[in-house]
């Protein structure tokens, strides 16, 4: 929860950290409504309990944090929940590889090159040429790749891959053009039998495992995620959670948990009218500052609130293309798949679409960030250094605005600039390039649910 003081600027947030033999906390409303109650979430199969332990188990509670910033948007520098974590219980981090994926869920796997596209081999093919050709380092295979032997709506087979699915040949396939592999999964596929799972896994050379569907965040279940997180370290595997409940600093005792769900995602895009422009900006206020979320950025079919209906295959964002490349700056994710299918990221001559060039260059992790301007649940822009490079990204609601943004971040000298700000209509992309001086102020303007993406080089 994020909260304004309501003199100056002042803001504060409510979570917590380092959740190990333990329910999860929640935040509900008060009888007299003039604040918010912790509560543990219970046992699933005794709601009057929460926390269940044998005698001689020790146990140390989470933290419970309060963040405080001077503006809003400085909130996500604060790496409260990460320094409270527990430290990392993986003595080899050198396999760990954060990067970007191609992803075929979203968009329903669109390949209209491809006869009968959907779960097949020459489907996967091309979104793994696609990752190739786009430099992404993972292309994520999502649900429908396992066999269900007992009817669709029950726990998949993930040893089994569906008829006509070779996971070693996809494997072998895509590291011939740099490209490596994660699998989807389900977790009552892995309740029980993780180490024979993780095994096999590793066997045909898999990067990394989606777990998904979830749902819950009792105890029981977060015992869950540190057997999942130690076992998959263990086999070399890294993990992504989704239907999960939100960061509490996981990621810092399992550097293989790159990202987790626990957010509403551009997928809302498929079914619903929910993930507005105001609500990203909400979200970068809120999920954003506590932890990796895996929104999936990056929907090239950008169209107004007002043109906007809900569909599945090739859905639809109501932001502009911009603010959906300044979401890669915004939203922390090591690993960050990108929402649409390969045919969106291509005009019809076949050239790529006009912001493919900032996406084949965004980092997915970072070395310094800062919150550089902004107005609490309005807008937001935030800053983060990679190398030598900053990147700047900035989003609007549904209101239009110009706004002044400082460069005091960049340091000393002169720099040069790239921007992907709005164009006039919500695909269009003005693109320039141009020199700041590190001490100035940058006047941008955002359209209605708008936004603008930068790199700056040192001159």
């Amino acid at each position: 929860m994020t909260c304004a003081t309501g003199t100056a600027g002042e803001t504060y947030a409510l979570t917590e950290s380092n959740i190990e033999h333990y329910a999860a906390a929640y935040l509900t409303g008060t009888v007299t409504g003039d604040g918010v109650s912790i509560r543990l979430t219970p046992r699933p199969d005794d709601d009057r309990l929460a926390v269940v332990l044998p005698a001689e188990q020790r146990v140390t509670t989470p933290w419970r944090i309060v963040m405080i910033a001077d503006r809003p948007e400085q909130l996500v520098e604060n790496r409260m929940v990460q320094r409270l974590a527990a430290p990392s219980r993986i003595a080899d981090t050198t396999w760990i590889k954060p990067g970007k994926a191609a992803w075929g869920w979203w968009s329903g796997l669109l390949a209209p090159d491809i006869p009968n596209a959907g779960h097949n081999m020459a489907t996967y093919r091309r979104y793994i040429d696609f990752a190739g050709r786009m430099g992404l380092r993972y292309y994520v295979i999502d649900q429908g790749w396992a066999s269900r032997p007992t009817g669709e709506g029950q726990p998949a087979d993930v040893l089994t891959p569906s008829d006509g699915i070779d996971v070693p040949q996809l494997v072998e396939y895509a590291r011939r053009r740099g490209v490596r592999i994660w699998l989807w999964t389900d977790w009552k596929s892995l309740d029980g039998r993780l180490d024979a799972v993780l095994a096999q896994w590793q066997a045909w050379g898999v990067a990394g495992m989606k777990v998904d569907f979830i749902y819950r965040q009792d105890q029981a279940v977060v015992g869950f995620y540190h057997r999942l997180l130690a076992t998959a370290a263990r086999h070399r595997v890294l993990v992504n959670i989704h239907a999960a409940f939100v960061p509490r600093g996981l990621e810092t005792t399992y550097p293989n948990f790159l990202t987790q769900e626990g957010v509403m995602g551009n997928e809302y895009n498929r079914w619903s009218r929910k993930v507005t422009a105001g609500y990203d900006v909400r979200a970068a206020y809120t999920r954003a500052t506590i932890g990796p979320m895996d929104y999936t950025p990056g929907g090239f079919r950008n169209v107004t609130p007002a043109a906007f209906s809900p569909q599945a295959p090739a859905p639809e964002v109501m932001t502009t293309r911009a603010h959906q490349l300044a979401l890669f700056v915004l939203y922390p994710s090591p690993l960050t798949s990108l929402a649409d299918a390969p045919v969106a990221y291509r005009t019809a001559d076949g050239r790529w679409a006009r912001g493919v060039s900032f996406l084949r260059m965004v980092p997915t992790t970072w070395d310094e960030t800062r919150g550089i301007a902004g107005s609490l649940g309005q807008w937001i822009a935030v800053a983060r250094r990679k190398g030598s490079r900053w990147y700047l990204g900035a989003i609007t609601d549904g209101t239009a605005r110009t706004v002044s943004l400082p460069l005091g971040f960049l340091g000393s000298g002169r720099w040069t600039v790239r921007a992907w700000a709005d164009g006039a209509s919500p695909t269009s992309i003005d693109e320039r390039t141009g020199e700041v001086n590190a001490g100035g102020r940058l006047s941008v303007t955002l359209a209605a649910n708008g936004g603008a993406a930068f790199m700056f080089e040192q001159r």
